[in-house]
């Protein structure tokens, strides 16, 4: 699939769904236009910046980490976060919130109306593997939205797509639920790395890549070893 050179783009997303702001390099001047109001010198030192509007059906489905502790800080509005069996309602004057590495997470809205919502997130270590695999992500469903046609005869543009979001998730340390029957605990956890490690090596035999130069730039491409 032909790849757009996206390594100097900050913002992702969908204004409609959310919005993510990724880091800006030490000494990078800030871009121009700043849609969401939001303080540029919040997105230096690997952190991401989430802005999800008011209806927005956006949610962060349940997932976990292996090598990484995340947090994750609301700035503006409420969200509703679970971590591990526990789900509630968080606002700014409740600070950081840490998850643990193999802890299941997820969030979305509180509610459908009010003011945006804005969620910070970042991890320790701060390796710069967030925002590769955002940066990946995001880049392979805007490549694939501006194919007019199915680049393969052997399988529709979708589920390409979910495929090499897969392969990225795999070695970008991002592990999703992916049978929602089994629940959040240890056989779902289980069966979601055996899932997604199957998932990761059929795609490396037919060329699909944790992360690509083209989506990735130059300062930060140690983050993955398997960088093409």
């Amino acid at each position: 699939m032909p790849r757009t050179d996206t390594t100097s783009w900050h913002t992702f997303g969908d204004p409609h769904s959310a919005t993510f702001q990724l880091p800006i390099a030490p000494g990078e001047p800030a871009p121009a236009s700043n849609s969401s109001n939001i303080d540029f010198a919040d997105t230096i030192s690997n952190t991401v910046l989430i802005r999800v509007p008011p209806s927005s059906s956006y949610t962060v489905n349940l997932h976990y980490h292996m090598k990484h502790t995340e947090y994750l800080r609301v700035v503006k509005g409420s969200a509703k976060v679970t971590v591990g069996p526990l789900t509630r309602t968080y606002t700014k004057a409740d600070g950081s919130i840490r998850i643990a590495k193999f802890v299941v997470h997820g969030w979305s809205r509180a509610t459908a109306d009010g003011e945006d919502l804005i969620v910070q997130e970042w991890t320790d270590p701060a390796d710069g593997v967030k925002e590769v695999f955002f940066r990946n992500l995001f880049s392979v469903i805007f490549d694939a939205k501006n194919m007019k046609e199915d680049f393969s005869k052997l399988l529709p543009m979708g589920w390409w797509v979910g495929w090499q979001i897969l392969v990225i998730s795999s070695g970008m340390d991002e592990t999703p639920l992916l049978v929602e029957s089994l629940g959040s605990g240890f056989i779902a956890q289980v069966v979601a790395v055996m899932l997604l490690s199957l998932a990761a090596f059929a795609g490396w035999l037919v060329g699909l890549r944790v992360s690509y130069q083209e989506y990735t730039p130059r300062e930060i491409r140690a983050a993955s070893s398997k960088d093409e």
